[in-house]
């Protein structure tokens, strides 16, 4: 794990988050064979950070990346609500209530996912990473 944030909370946030998962899950490091890169925006507090994932190392920094094709936007508590959802095959799973209450979000606007149609395998690996369960 390779954090190259400043003191943004975003992306320690994220770079802590996803450390924790590996070293819980060591089965996710795989999810970091391929190339990935995504931006997750959280506008109500004006913050972006990026993700490159690869080589079996993960590189959060502050601020974006236009290079991106995943892009993640939401406010802080659907970011956080993400990282604890429950997941089936790297998406909400919607036997459960927040696992309905993200694809709800998800269908509604309120988290905007760019790329998921496209790079859906992409998004279920990020997702997977994030994800706290």
């Amino acid at each position: 794990m390779t954090g190259a944030h400043g003191d943004a909370g975003l992306a320690a946030m994220l770079d802590d988050l996803i450390a924790q998962n590996l070293a819980r899950d060591p089965a996710r490091r795989q999810l970091l064979r391929r190339p990935l890169r995504a931006v997750i925006e959280v506008p109500d507090a004006a913050v972006l950070a990026s993700l490159r994932i690869g080589r079996g190392d993960v590189v959060v920094c502050d601020g974006d990346d236009p290079r991106a094709p995943v892009r993640v936007r939401a406010d802080g508590m659907r970011v956080l609500a993400l990282a604890s959802v429950p997941l089936r095959s790297g998406l909400p799973d919607v036997v459960s209530r927040e696992g309905r209450a993200v694809v709800l979000d998800l269908l509604t606007g309120r988290i905007r996912v760019r790329g998921i149609v496209r790079h859906l395998g992409d998004v279920r690996r990020l997702t997977s990473l994030l994800s706290a369960r």
